[in-house]
């Protein structure tokens, strides 16, 4: 059976995996790879969740802004919920989802 993971990476939408940058969905999985309201939201939560890295600030070539990334919560939330939700639906038994980008947010203040 295939696997699904949702996370987070800079560059890189929740669904692996995806082409870098472009959000474009590379799980190998037809039906997931083509849907076209999955690659959206993939792309969504890439943008909200780059925002958060910061190059040339407080001192370091890149940082991450534990801020941005507690202001853009909830909207990621959202799209996460919306992702889960379409890939279950598309679901026939031949994939399971590890979700590890939901617990990344569960630890966000």
């Amino acid at each position: 059976m295939q696997k699904i993971k949702l996370m987070f990476e800079f560059g890189h939408g929740p669904i692996w995996d995806s082409e870098p940058f472009t959000g474009k969905l590379m799980t190998g999985i037809e039906i997931v790879d083509n849907d076209s309201d999955l690659e959206m939201w993939n792309r969504q939560c890439m943008d909200l969740y780059d925002e958060c890295y910061e190059f040339n600030s407080h001192g370091k070539g890149c940082y991450f802004n534990e801020e941005t990334l507690a202001e853009n919560k909830k909207k990621l939330q959202r799209i996460l919920e919306q992702i889960k939700s379409r890939l279950e639906e598309l679901n026939d038994n031949n994939f399971t989802i590890e979700d590890k980008a939901t617990d990344e947010l569960n630890k966000v203040n």
